[in-house]
């Protein structure tokens, strides 16, 4: 089950461009809402199930939209276009005319017998389709920022995406729905890869010392040696470069599995996501290897991080943060408006995206 396509630059035909994507939803949308919950109600224990994974705080928003795209402006001017991905909804701020927006309804790229969704993963794994869209992109959720000014080559080397090359041993984890779904997608590429022949083959893009330093080179040649498996973890709750034929080429290879989680309009323990592209593109050597640490923080919104997640704003404390909103937000009304006024402090400017 080799790969022959392995570790082959994907050919600009596009020029290089980056894209960002960027997935939301109004949760406060009444005809949304009424939707959710009669297709709720239809789905019944099904969709109870998954560790709180569609839990209306999944849907909450805080108002932070605009926030995200004055950070896009201030932090990433060079993005050629935003496409923002929703379900049939925009708020009224945002100028449809701005040149660098697409608005993209789910109807416009997902298979209509998989709609209405409320679930991220079919999303997710069917961007690909989208008319237009760049070979390379970034997948954002609306929970995720960045904070400092970053380059193409923060997100992408030489055509590649840069992923963190941290090899592991599988390790049985504590039960959530996040770690059920990485062993689905793990298990979804070894299925279809030969993977231990496939990172032999590229060995040297995870034994590489002056990218990695030593440690983890010399920790990577072990695991290698060891077991010759992709680590069982996720790549990290925040922002992930993919490339849209890779996405494409698991649809040509694994359909009944894709199809199974896509064909599901709320969120299950026996579904796969979108890092299962990312597992994919580093078993076939589709990535160029940097070291995980420092690039992004992530920060759950709780009363108790409050105080972390201002400081981290106001600091430009990483590149790039994601502040995530969970059922174990204690306290929604306080801390959603303590977040917005950290954003507001750090992103005043009104961009381009917004009517005048």
């Amino acid at each position: 089950m080799d790969d022959p396509k392995a570790n082959k630059t994907v050919p600009p035909g596009d020029g290089g461009a980056v894209d960002f994507v960027l997935t939301w939803v109004d949760g406060a949308d009444p005809a949304w809402r009424e939707s959710r919950r009669r297709f709720l109600h239809e789905a019944g224990a099904e969709a109870k199930g998954g560790g709180g994974a569609n839990a209306e705080c999944r849907y909450r928003d805080f108002g932070t939209l605009r926030h995200w795209f004055r950070a896009v402006e201030a932090c990433a001017p060079w993005v050629r276009r935003v496409f923002l991905v929703t379900a049939g909804q925009a708020p009224d701020w945002l100028d449809r005319s701005c040149p660098k927006l697409r608005l993209v309804d789910h109807r416009d790229f997902i298979p209509a017998a998989w709609l209405p969704t409320f679930n991220a993963r079919p999303i997710e794994l069917n961007l690909h389709r989208i008319a237009d869209l760049a070979e390379r992109f970034v997948l954002f959720n609306d929970d995720m920022f960045l904070l400092r000014p970053v380059g193409p080559d923060f997100f992408f080397r030489r055509g590649l995406p840069r992923l963190p090359a941290d090899l592991g041993y599988p390790r049985r984890v504590g039960y959530n729905n996040s770690n059920r779904t990485v062993f689905n997608d793990y298990a979804l590429v070894h299925g279809s890869l030969d993977v231990a022949r496939l990172l032999r083959r590229r060995a040297g893009k995870w034994i590489a010392p002056l990218r990695l330093g030593p440690a983890r080179a010399a920790k990577n040649l072990l695991c290698l040696l060891a077991n010759g498996t992709i680590p069982v973890k996720p790549c990290g709750h925040l922002p992930t470069p993919h490339l849209k034929s890779t996405l494409a080429e698991m649809w040509e290879r694994r359909p009944d599995v894709l199809e199974a989680t896509c064909s599901r309009r709320f969120r299950a323990d026996d579904q796969v996501n979108q890092w299962a592209s990312i597992a994919w593109n580093l078993a076939t050597g589709r990535f160029s290897p940097v070291h995980g640490r420092g690039r992004g923080l992530l920060l759950d919104l709780t009363t108790a991080n409050l105080p972390a997640i201002e400081d981290a704003i106001a600091r430009r404390a990483a590149p790039q943060i994601c502040v995530n909103d969970t059922d174990g937000n204690d306290d929604p009304e306080r801390t959603g408006t303590a977040f917005v006024r950290a954003l507001d402090a750090a992103f005043p400017n009104p961009s381009s995206f917004e009517k005048a």
